[in-house]
């Protein structure tokens, strides 16, 4: 985080912060010095404060940052401005025939320590299937890799379809009953996700199978990745600025969730506000190897045929295939393959 980065931020925290004792750019610099992952004995030691006061200072930063409404992690889906431009850069950065994205989601395994009896009423439910101890957290970006939804309320143990179907947002997105989901529906808009999700008329999943598709769905799968690639991306990044994520969080149970969002708050701050920071959606250097082999993917792996979801109908999907067809444009080959 740049100088300057660190002084707007100070700023928007300043009024939620507590009035008296250390000042309001000490307590944010322990708090950042925190969240990425530095030591508290370094921390205290720096900063001349008792352990004790470092770390009363990361929880008054935390709590901040959750009260500051314009450090929210926001999605005006309700504005069709932010809607064009949104489906626009989506289609830009993708070189994409696709105008129609407004976000890409994925689920991510937030590692932490094992929860104790007295937290929870099943250890084993946060064993995830990767073998160890996490938390369930599903995300959305846009095409600027800023975080407009995350929920992390479900264990390590659950699947990512159920637990986006059991967010307020992802049962939402998959009954697509209310007036909004019309709203956009009638615009054609869809958010994106990978095959393990279930498909519906705002959720645009790929066709299933690994063969045996024809050119123009197997072109769709081919531009439905390209966008969703890039919360991978995202991932990747949020998790090299956020050291706190490199390690099982250790910190009780209940204020585990609230770290995480902070961590993804933080993240947007810096997309929107730092200069200097990580590069833009336009640079050449996005989501830079080192951090991407610290994430560890939540996803399911489908099975080969995709005989799981050969049977869910979706209308979103047949239209968007028809539109890359319209456009002519195939998967991109392969230089130096037959």
């Amino acid at each position: 985080m740049s100088e300057g980065c660190f002084f707007k931020l100070v700023d928007v925290l300043r009024p939620h912060l507590p009035v008296g004792g250390i000042s309001p750019e000490l307590r944010v610099s322990m708090g950042l010095l925190y969240y990425g992952g530095g030591s508290y004995l370094d921390v205290a030691a720096v900063h001349r404060v008792s352990h004790s006061t470092l770390y009363n200072s990361v929880w008054d930063f935390t709590d901040a940052v959750s009260s500051a409404k314009n450090m929210d992690i926001t999605m005006p889906i309700d504005d069709p401005q932010w809607r064009a431009r949104t489906a626009a850069l989506f289609q830009k950065c993708g070189d994409s025939p696709l105008n129609n994205i407004l976000g890409a989601f994925d689920g991510i395994a937030i590692d932490q320590e094992p929860p104790t009896a007295r937290d929870v009423s099943c250890v084993a439910d946060h064993m995830s299937r990767k073998g160890f101890f996490a938390i369930n957290t599903q995300a959305m970006f846009d095409a600027n890799y800023e975080f407009t939804w995350v929920s992390c309320r479900n264990p390590g143990s659950v699947h990512d379809s159920t637990a986006f179907a059991g967010s307020d947002f992802g049962a939402w997105a998959t009954a697509a009953s209310d007036s909004l989901a019309r709203e956009l529906m009638d615009g054609g808009y869809c958010f994106v996700g990978d095959e393990v999700y279930a498909a519906s008329e705002l959720v645009a999943v790929p066709w299933p199978g690994r063969g045996g598709l024809s050119q123009w769905r197997d072109a769709y799968n081919f531009y439905q990745s390209s966008a969703r690639i890039h919360i991978e991306l995202a991932f990747g990044q949020v998790v090299q600025r956020m050291g706190v994520l490199w390690r099982p969080l250790r910190m009780s149970y209940d204020k585990r969730p609230v770290v995480i969002q902070t961590a993804f708050k933080l993240h947007n701050f810096c997309r929107r506000h730092d200069s200097t920071g990580m590069v833009h959606v336009t640079g050449p250097n996005d989501g830079p190897f080192d951090a991407r082999s610290l994430v560890r993917d939540n996803g399911a792996v489908a099975d080969a045929s995709g005989s799981r979801r050969a049977w869910q109908q979706s209308h979103l999907r047949e239209r968007m295939t028809r539109e890359v067809e319209a456009a002519g444009r195939l998967r991109p080959p392969v230089h130096g393959m037959l």
